[in-house]
């Protein structure tokens, strides 16, 4: 039985060894994008990569924004997460048991253990530390190499939505039904139960200084229950909220300097770091990508639509890439 599973795992294609396989970009130009739900640019602002239901991670030229490399994947996309210092490394992942650290210089995939999925993957500062919230109510911290190190467990099994590392320190927040905040030795902090009405909160993310975080939730827009957009401190403390649109805050994500701030909803809007909207797209969508450029001055969105999109910071729509089958 031994030798016949290596003689399958030698034969058998790639992709149904590892759930995951490379593609050529002219046939992922065939697939039409759609569902999109992360995109993230790497640390050397040369090239991006977004994911989606379309089960195809596509990974961009930043500069002409042309279509490098695609993978085919046997689950839904959910996230990404570029090695804050490799740039061949990309963690993903997704709706199903197919999960890992993606090397796209020689396709190597570390697979990860989650068998239910992850909506949230995020390396830690210096890339030493990698971790997941998952479907199943778990945040996992693993080394570089994806051995698991330790599994930090809540009182239920409710999804997390989002997490996202401290900029200077081992200390992670996550989202779902409510916020947490824990650190590499598994210990719990703070939970945040964000608002009286029963609502998930959808991503949460340190601001550049590390002096505080944000968190946008989905609101309850057929009961009149407002988006929020809130502030809190590193112990948990609220510091101010604002209602964030009529639709749910699907992503968030602040600029380098820490002067701005973009949400994905039913509109990209864009704020200084004290919550004060300073301007707003007028074209509605469904956007749930999204990532600043390094200079602070343009952001991709990608959302359901399957369309990525380039503005700038007033913005204003520069370019869309239409990457659908003809």
């Amino acid at each position: 039985m031994k030798y016949l599973l290596i003689i399958l795992m030698l034969v058998l294609p790639f992709s149904l060894v590892n759930g995951q396989s490379v593609m050529s970009p002219d046939t992922a130009r065939n697939i039409k994008p759609e569902g999109t739900w992360t995109l993230d640019r790497r640390f050397d602002d040369e090239v991006f990569a977004v994911g989606g239901d379309d089960k195809v991670l596509r990974i961009y030229s930043a500069g002409n924004m042309q279509l490098l490399k695609a993978y085919s994947f046997a689950a839904m996309i959910r996230n990404i997460s570029w090695h804050p210092q490799n740039k061949n490394i990309l963690a993903v992942t997704t709706g199903g048991n197919v999960n890992g650290i993606l090397n796209i210089e020689d396709n190597g995939f570390t697979r990860l253990d989650l068998p239910d999925g992850a909506r949230a993957v995020s390396w830690n500062f210096n890339g030493q530390l990698l971790a997941t919230a998952d479907n199943a109510g778990l945040i996992k911290i693993w080394n570089e190499k994806g051995t698991l190190l330790r599994t930090i467990k809540k009182q239920d099994d409710n999804s997390y939505f989002s997490l996202d590392w401290h900029p200077f320190k081992n200390l992670l927040v996550a989202s779902g039904d409510d916020i947490r905040i824990a650190d590499t030795a598994g210990i719990t902090h703070k939970v945040i139960r964000h608002r009286k009405e029963n609502t998930g909160v959808l991503a949460v993310r340190w601001h550049p200084s590390g002096d505080f975080f944000v968190s946008g939730d989905y609101g309850q827009a057929q009961e009149g229950v407002a988006t929020l957009l809130q502030f809190w401190k590193t112990d948990g403390t609220l510091i101010r909220t604002v209602k964030g649109g009529k639709g749910e805050i699907r992503n968030l994500e602040w600029d380098l300097s820490g002067q701005y701030l973009a949400t994905a909803s039913d509109r990209l809007r864009i704020w200084d770091k004290n919550g004060k909207l300073l301007n707003e797209t007028k074209e509605e969508n469904s956007w749930w990508g999204i990532d600043w450029n390094h200079k602070s001055d343009m952001i991709l969105t990608a959302g359901f639509s399957g369309d990525i999109m380039l503005w700038n910071k007033e913005g204003k729509l520069l370019q869309v890439i239409q990457d659908k089958a003809k």
